[in-house]
């Protein structure tokens, strides 16, 4: 079911972040709320309850569980939810198009808390035809959240720690990214300070686990082009960065630049960054000129990394100096540069696409060795270094039938550390009894 319910959050998401670059009749806004509408509809076939979609303390839950993956995805669906001074949203049978599209705009309008809090609010949503959509009281107020007690979640980290605690931390990269897109869609200068924030405060949960973190990249958005992928990039080259020994001001850039290496593709038309089949001549080329109007748009920031610029421009670079942009036989492809390159490449390799199934991170290694002139010999062998063959998130079965997820690489690329999750049966376990296997110990050898 949470993957039918991270579909639902990824579309809510998506129409409020297309609403907020588009005006209300656009067909990009459009064709999310009809999706929308449908997805509820098969969801709420049935049910005379509809389908409700709460917030608790910024986390997305549904019927008394937290939802981390939709947590992650959807931060403006909470934050939505935290200015109208509601708990959650109740979406009805038989809701339009037209009323999803309005709450999208209801969401990009209120870009602070209402001053009359839930009662304005279901006031506004009366006003404005939103019949099928109700706003429920935020827990503590009434009992709505169906039971009383702790939310319940069976993520927890390396350390035994809910994971959950991590999903601010995640969600404010996802929310530099998204605004840095944003504002430079509509030409204005990005908050290179936020994005350095964000990625300090990022290094800081790092250093309480970064095993952790890295098990939440495995949570991803449908818009994987842009602000999902950006944020695992961003992800990834730090930890090859830690693999390496960097210290931490590099490890703070390589971090904003992995965030913003992208935000060229602000500027190339929807119809082609989204489009699922082959880019005709014309179409390549536009979408090729990103990583140029991109090191352009951080230059004119006044303030970004030299780090930064050169990602920008250069992660389509090859380390034979083949690729784009076109650069003289003398250039010379940066540290930076490299790393974020090998982890730009392989995200794009693992990743769902629409037109593609996510590709296994043994098969990308084959692709990505099996082109020697493609990346810098010495960033290929980090990127492999510190994730094996198993990067941390990664769910595997073992012998016995019994499930574990990847914490990190271990000493030998094929051994890596785990943390067991269910039994040979296929029962979860407990929190208590999900025990550490280091696979390259000598009694798991």
């Amino acid at each position: 079911m949470n993957a039918r319910i991270d579909d639902l959050v990824t579309l809510l998401s998506r129409g409020i972040s297309q609403r907020a670059l588009y005006f209300p009749d656009h067909p990009n806004v459009q064709a999310c709320s009809r999706e929308l509408a449908a997805r509820l509809e098969t969801e709420i076939a049935g049910s005379d309850a509809g389908f409700f979609l709460g917030t608790v303390e910024g986390r997305l839950i549904h019927e008394g569980r937290l939802l981390l993956g939709a947590s992650i995805i959807g931060h403006k669906v909470a934050t939505c939810l935290d200015r109208l001074g509601s708990g959650g949203f109740r979406f009805r049978r038989g809701i339009a198009p037209i009323e999803l599209a309005t709450l999208f705009s209801i969401a990009v309008e209120q870009s602070e808390p209402l001053a009359g809090g839930l009662p304005e609010a279901r006031r506004l949503f009366t006003v404005r035809g939103l019949r099928n959509i109700e706003l429920s009281p935020r827990y503590g107020e009434e009992d709505w959240f169906g039971r009383q007690g702790a939310l319940a979640s069976d993520e927890i980290g390396e350390g035994g720690g809910d994971l959950a605690a991590l999903i601010p931390v995640y969600q404010s990269l996802f929310s530099v990214v998204e605004t840095a897109h944003g504002r430079a869609t509509g030409d204005h200068a990005l908050d290179i300070d936020a994005a350095c924030t964000a990625s300090e405060r990022f290094l800081d949960a790092c250093a309480d686990g970064f095993k952790d973190m890295m098990q939440l990249v495995r949570y991803q958005d449908a818009n994987s082009y842009t602000v999902g992928h950006s944020v695992r990039v961003a992800l990834l080259g730090v930890l090859v960065g830690q693999h390496l020994g960097l210290p931490r001001p590099r490890l703070k850039e390589l971090a904003t630049a992995g965030l913003l290496h992208d935000v060229g593709k602000a500027k190339v038309p929807a119809e082609i960054l989204y489009k699922t089949a082959r880019l005709d001549p014309d179409e390549l080329r536009i979408m090729r000129i990103h990583p140029e109007v991109g090191a352009q748009i951080l230059l004119e920031s006044g303030n970004a990394s030299s780090t930064a610029v050169c990602a920008a421009w250069g992660h389509h670079l090859r380390n034979d100096l083949h690729g784009y942009p076109a650069v003289p036989g003398w250039a010379v492809q940066g540290e930076a540069t490299a790393l974020l390159q090998v982890c730009d490449v392989f995200e794009a390799l693992t990743a769902v696409r629409p037109y593609k199934p996510a590709t296994s991170p043994l098969r990308a290694y084959e692709i990505m060795l099996a082109d020697p002139g493609a990346f810098h010999p010495g960033a290929l062998r980090a990127l492999i270094g510190a994730l094996g063959l198993y990067p941390p998130g990664s769910r595997v079965a073992l012998n016995d039938g019994s499930r574990a997820v990847v914490l990190s690489a271990g000493a030998r690329a094929d051994r890596p550390q785990l943390r067991l999750i269910r039994d040979r049966a296929g029962r979860p376990l407990a929190r208590e009894d999900q025990s550490l296997l280091d696979l390259d110990a000598p009694a798991a050898a």
